[in-house]
């Protein structure tokens, strides 16, 4: 190894040295999403073992790992890790099941480095949702009893026992219901003609179908089906019978 590599390579070794005694540990903390603004997240003065006096002296502050938004705050006369800004969970992770927040703790003279971890946790603030407001669906009046008819899913951003669970159907006189999981446990339903249609009788039927999530408390969603019944020659022509001359 020549003089230079060997100048490079104990610079290196000691830029990894220095790195690694700048930061010292980390803090995990857990909070619900959507806290209001000042709430306390924890101490961060006790659970770094930092001397509360000293905080203000070194100009301590907090950063973000990515420099996005800063979401959290110090009080200086408390220790306390605050919430700066709203946090909304789906936002940051949308729909992965692990959402942390990374965060720094600086401390200047010397420079000193906390890494923070927040790990946000979901709360039921989203409803169900169609991708419209009607479903149309057109079915022959001649349709079989026991006939399905794919609906659209209703999404939810929230995840877990917090995303859609079930589906319900305004009763009705045509029509029930058939509720499946997918892969993942996602859940779809069907509409299932129960009773044979007869357009002559009814043209068009309106239903209506609500998502429900399972969180606490409930949130629903609800979309109108829109059903056309086509027409079927079902009927015979009654012809007009021409009186006799007298």
């Amino acid at each position: 190894m020549g003089p230079i590599q060997t100048v490079f390579y104990f610079s290196i070794l000691a830029f990894i040295s220095l790195a690694l005694h700048l930061v010292n540990g980390d803090v995990s903390y857990s909070i619900p999403e959507e806290m209001k603004r000042g709430s306390v997240i924890g101490n961060i003065a006790k659970d770094f073992g930092l001397d509360l006096g000293r905080l203000s002296a070194r100009n301590a502050r907090i950063d973000s790992e990515d420099n996005s938004i800063q979401y959290c705050g110090l009080n200086f006369k408390s220790g306390d890790l605050i919430v700066q800004e709203r946090i909304d969970r789906e936002a940051l992770c949308d729909k992965k099941a692990s959402c942390v927040l990374k965060q720094e703790l600086v401390l200047e003279n010397p420079l000193e480095l906390h890494r923070i971890n927040i790990r946000i946790q979901d709360i039921n603030d989203n409803s169900p949702e169609f991708q419209e407001d009607s479903l149309k669906i057109e079915i022959q009046e001649s349709a079989d009893k026991g006939a399905r008819f794919l609906l659209d899913e209703a999404h939810d951003r929230d995840i877990g026992e917090n995303t859609v669970q079930g589906y319900s159907l305004q009763q009705n006189d045509h029509f029930k219901l058939n509720v499946n999981t997918k892969d993942g446990g996602r859940k779809y339903c069907e509409l299932v003609l129960d009773k044979e249609l007869d357009r002559e009788d009814k043209k068009e039927i309106m239903l209506l179908l609500t998502a429900v999530d399972g969180g606490s408390p409930q949130r629903s969603g609800t979309v109108v089906i829109h059903v056309i019944v086509l027409d079927a020659n079902d009927n015979v022509p009654v012809g007009c019978q021409r009186s006799s001359l007298t």
